[in-house]
């Protein structure tokens, strides 16, 4: 007996005389419509963005971009509570709206500046404080600087390291950094309620 017939081989027409249907890949999206598409995008949300704020300032009125403003004053010059009153030739630190503040008793006054010196934002918490002939001075216990904790003004800038004077040591250092600067000096007040009250002065440039 002769052997069933092998199946035809790949390529061959089949019995029905029809070729084998040759499926074509199917097509991603065009990407070069996808930038177009991200750009239409973002222009509709800045678009948006836009609208709404003008939305805003209709609904707000003119002064509500000054009334925020007046608000943000308020709550930088809001009186900050010392709870520990420091004793005379002692110090404290509390949180202010700008940062540490320190406050000290010097010959039986209160005395409040920021406690962070603006030459490299160091803190200055342990840095010396001596009497001057305009209230006392703080020095930065880095590089030096001093400042008058009456008024905030920057007497020295930055002489040397750790308390050592040094040319060398100063030049270099006071090229780098911030350049000299005031810091900004507090009212303190006693309202006799067992506490301090640190509040900014007005009319600060800082």
């Amino acid at each position: 007996r002769s052997q069933a017939a092998s199946s035809p081989p790949q390529g061959a027409p089949h019995s029905s005389g029809r070729a084998p249907r040759v499926m074509a890949p199917r097509r991603g999206p065009r990407r070069a419509q996808r930038p177009l598409a991200a750009l239409l995008l973002l222009a509709g949300s800045l678009a948006a963005w836009r609208c709404g704020d003008a939305v805003r300032a209709f609904v707000n009125g003119p002064g509500a971009a000054n009334r925020g403003v007046a608000r943000a004053t308020r709550q930088a010059r809001q009186a900050v509570r010392v709870v520990n009153p420091p004793r005379e030739g002692e110090r404290e630190v509390v949180e202010g709206p700008h940062g540490p503040i320190l406050v000290a008793k010097v010959s039986g006054e209160y005395y409040a500046v920021d406690a962070t010196c603006p030459h490299l934002n160091l803190p200055m918490k342990r840095g010396k404080i001596e009497k001057g002939q305009d209230g006392p001075i703080l020095t930065c216990n880095f590089h030096n600087s001093c400042f008058n904790m009456k008024s905030g003004k920057c007497t020295k800038w930055v002489t040397g390291a750790l308390g050592f004077e040094n040319d060398l040591v100063g030049g270099i250092m006071g090229n780098v950094g911030g350049k000299k600067t005031d810091i900004r000096a507090y009212n303190v007040l006693d309202h006799g309620d067992g506490y301090l009250w640190v509040e900014e002065k007005g009319g600060s440039d800082h």
